[in-house]
């Protein structure tokens, strides 16, 4: 397993806390009776979909298309699923009157045309381009059908014991986001929903907040937003001032020292 998806392994746990327990709720309430199509894109190493299921948010009968456009975040996600139970059948992951579909591929050239009752992007929106992708995503639904978009970047990054660095590498690093994304998906997804023809049903904060003493996961996620920080600005940060940041957080990680705030939005809504 790379890095990368030890990584996504890791903040299975940060993300589970942070996740909004009201927008939650409210997903749960508005899911329709019966069976359920759900599509997730951006599925990574498949946490996700475990998560939905173990906290029965979703019914028992569900054929469930994950797709990531990594194939190794795929190979995982496998991993993942026969870890929770899943076995093989006929193409398809299988535990009970649960299917899982796992596809290696760009999420807008593999929805297709097929329809679904729910769509999941967890943490999707905000590295891609919002305006051209949410009118693509509701497109997969049917007419009423649910978007549900959680631990979306909303353009908090904080640190802290603080260093006099912080603004300037923080600022940096949000703009690094905006080359494809953009670092204030939170709050535009707010507006941009109702003008994309929906409706925001809930919304609420979702934030990673780490403190020492750490766990192993913890450790991983501050450890890997850092190495993000470092490959991110390298040539937008003069070298000096990112060694001295980068230097002085690394000592604070492994001292128990460093906290580390992320401030995310989780929003459901309808198509």
């Amino acid at each position: 397993m790379s890095d990368f998806q030890e990584y996504l392994r890791a903040k299975r746990a940060i993300d589970g806390r942070a996740l909004n327990r009201r927008v939650l709720r409210e997903l749960r309430e508005e899911i329709p009776d019966g069976s359920l199509d759900v599509v997730e894109v951006g599925a990574g190493v498949g946490t996700g979909i475990v998560r939905l299921l173990e906290w029965e948010v979703l019914p028992e009968t569900v054929e469930y298309t994950a797709i990531d456009e990594r194939p190794e975040n795929v190979a995982a996600a496998r991993e993942t699923l026969h870890e929770a139970g899943f076995a093989e059948r006929d193409g398809r992951l299988q535990r009970g009157p649960t299917a899982v579909s796992l596809v290696a591929g760009d999420a807008f050239e593999t929805l297709g045309e097929d329809e679904y009752d729910l769509l999941v992007a967890q943490a999707f929106l905000d590295l891609v381009g919002l305006d051209e992708a949410l009118p693509t995503l509701f497109d997969a639904l049917v007419p009423g059908g649910l978007a549900y978009f959680p631990i979306t970047f909303d353009g908090g990054t904080f640190f802290e014991p603080s260093h006099p660095l912080d603004d300037r590498v923080v600022d940096a690093y949000h703009r690094d986001m905006d080359r494809e994304g953009s670092h204030r998906t939170g709050r535009r997804l707010l507006s941009a929903v109702p003008e994309t023809g929906g409706t925001v049903l809930a919304a609420g904060s979702s934030d990673w907040v780490v403190y020492p003493p750490y766990d192993r996961d913890e450790r991983v996620l501050l450890a890997h937003i850092l190495g993000t920080i470092e490959g991110a600005l390298a040539g937008e940060v003069p070298d000096d001032e990112l060694d001295e940041w980068l230097t002085a957080r690394r000592r604070q990680l492994r001292e128990g020292e460093l906290i580390y705030i992320a401030h995310q939005l989780d929003v459901l809504a309808r198509a």
